[in-house]
């Protein structure tokens, strides 16, 4: 399909834009597999890593595209607490930028494709960041892989999804959401925190684009209680958490000119300075 960018995506929503090439490593993501990493060297070595990734990685990205995060607020509330990040993905280094931008030095874990940990040195980087690879070709590896993310969560470890399961890069609509984060949230009793990416681009003279990201933190999401049905209850958080993303994404598109072509409000503003993100709303401060 086109999209309303000109830019051909797969006809199924949670197809992968981008080849993954170089699935070299023999890693077998079975009950056997350590999701959680436990090898104390691993870990020191992990920890030194993300460290260096905070002070190279982490400038370079916000220089490049001027990362800013809405609602920061919400990470206070959750500080100390276990809880499950969902987040569009639209952008190649988005969740390492929201481990090490959003939350800095708060460890967090995240889910990535078994096929990215299998490329050398690329999928050794990823673990060595958080990342942790959902084994879909295994049903043995995959109770241990929840049995994992529920012993992260336990530990008050937050853990990331991109519940679209799949990498759209500069999308702008919020596709359907998958049910493992929400079912992982309601089995472990913690809440969701939704975050949405969201961009601003300007054409430069080559043509190309040149894009600014911003990151809204929403309001945390808890599971109705009042629902019986475990199954029920996932379906409704899920559904909450999707239809909050979609408006936050919509509104953010319609209340100003982002650069791309199609938006019926031609005013211009300066995010940083104009909106006020509030209660997952878009408000101007600002009139221009």
């Amino acid at each position: 399909m086109i999209d309303k960018d000109g830019i051909e995506r797969p006809d199924s929503p949670d197809q992968n834009m981008l080849e993954i090439k170089n699935e070299t490593r023999k890693v077998q993501f079975d009950d056997k597999y350590p999701y959680r990493p436990r090898n104390i060297f691993f870990r020191v070595w992990a920890a030194i890593f993300r460290a260096m990734a905070i002070m190279v990685f982490n400038p370079v990205m916000t220089l490049k595209y001027k990362l800013y995060t809405f609602g920061n607020k919400h990470k206070k509330s959750l500080k100390h607490k276990p809880f499950i990040i969902t987040c569009n993905h639209v952008h190649m280094y988005d969740d390492l930028s929201i481990g090490t931008n959003v939350f800095g030095y708060r460890k967090i874990y995240y889910t990535t494709l078994s096929r990215n940990i299998r490329r050398p040195a690329i999928g050794f980087f990823l673990r060595s960041l958080g990342g942790i690879p959902v084994p879909v070709e295994s049903l043995s590896g995959m109770k241990k892989f929840n049995e994992d993310i529920s012993e992260i969560l336990n530990s008050n470890k937050p853990v990331l999804y991109n519940p679209e399961a799949s990498l759209w890069p500069y999308y702008r609509e919020i596709r359907p959401y998958k049910r493992g984060a929400f079912s992982m949230a309601v089995k472990n009793n913690v809440p969701v925190l939704p975050m949405i990416v969201l961009f601003k681009r300007k054409q430069r003279k080559n043509g190309k684009f040149k894009y600014k990201i911003y990151f809204a933190m929403c309001n945390p999401v808890y599971a109705d209680k009042t629902i019986t049905d475990e199954r029920a209850q996932i379906d409704d958080m899920m559904n909450r958490v999707y239809e909050k993303s979609k408006q936050v994404a919509e509104d953010w598109y319609n209340i100003q000119d982002c650069g791309f072509g199609d938006e019926k409000v031609k005013r211009i503003l300066n995010p940083r300075r104009d909106l006020i993100f509030e209660n997952d709303k878009w408000l101007v401060k600002n009139k221009q």
